[in-house]
């Protein structure tokens, strides 16, 4: 029987029937406020309650703002490691900060990995969270070069041994929201949503595929508390 893992939210939990299968990569996807990066950092701070270290690559957002954020929810963040990204402006390159022996390389996917690997054999994460895949993305004017890299990542994510969750940017339009079901091959895709409804905007989430695994195809409210994200799972959307 797979290895599942606890998430570290409930609801959530429960609709996966219990967590995500062990070791393999999952797709967070939603749009700009949704809390893609409150979920994914609760899902390390579960793994730090097993005395699991967590490996956060925050390809948006600067380590200390990350913190500043996180501390908001009270979240120790003493056994996450947290890899950023900063603009040099003088080279016109964005550059991933690292303590490694490559210092700043350039921000290239062949170059991330690099990063993750040193810190699989330095730091020895159990948990990853690449957040967003849509900085990656822009690495690109080739869509092939692009779902090759991507595959490769996956690919590369799948071998770690680390159950990983990558963050993804949806916009409205139908062509990013198929590419996103279609080209990453990950073994799950989760969504978050913001449905107006009667004048209100409502969250809610709902599980898209999990491969290997029975979950709820059902679409549940959720909001973001001053303690992280709550997810009602026996409550529906649509009335």
């Amino acid at each position: 029987m797979m290895n599942k893992i606890k998430t570290g939210i409930a609801g959530l939990d429960e609709m996966l029937g219990g967590g995500l299968i062990e070791g393999r990569p999952y797709l967070i996807a939603g749009g700009p406020g949704a809390g893609k990066t409150i979920l994914a950092m609760e899902f390390l701070i579960e793994g730090t309650r097993n005395r699991e270290k967590g490996l956060y690559i925050s390809l948006e957002e600067s380590a200390g703002q990350l913190r500043e954020d996180m501390a908001l929810f009270g979240w120790n963040l003493d056994l996450i490691k947290i890899v950023d990204t900063t603009q040099e402006l003088s080279l016109d390159k964005w550059l991933i900060k690292s303590n490694s022996v490559m210092s700043k390389p350039e921000f290239t996917l062949q170059n991330l990995v690099k990063v993750i690997e040193e810190k699989l054999n330095t730091y020895d994460p159990k948990r990853i969270v690449i957040d967003s895949i849509t900085s990656i993305r822009l690495l690109y004017e080739n869509k092939s070069d692009m779902r090759r890299e991507i595959l490769s990542l996956m690919n590369f994510l799948s071998r770690s041994g680390c159950t990983t969750l990558i963050t993804s940017e949806t916009g409205t339009d139908y062509e990013t929201s198929k590419i996103l079901m279609e080209e990453f091959l990950a073994s799950g895709v989760i969504k978050l949503h913001s449905i107006e409804r009667r004048g209100e905007i409502i969250n809610a989430i709902g599980i898209e595929k999990i491969r290997g695994s029975d979950f709820d195809r059902h679409l549940r409210p959720m909001k973001i508390s001053d303690e992280g994200i709550v997810i009602f799972p026996n409550e529906t959307v649509f009335e």
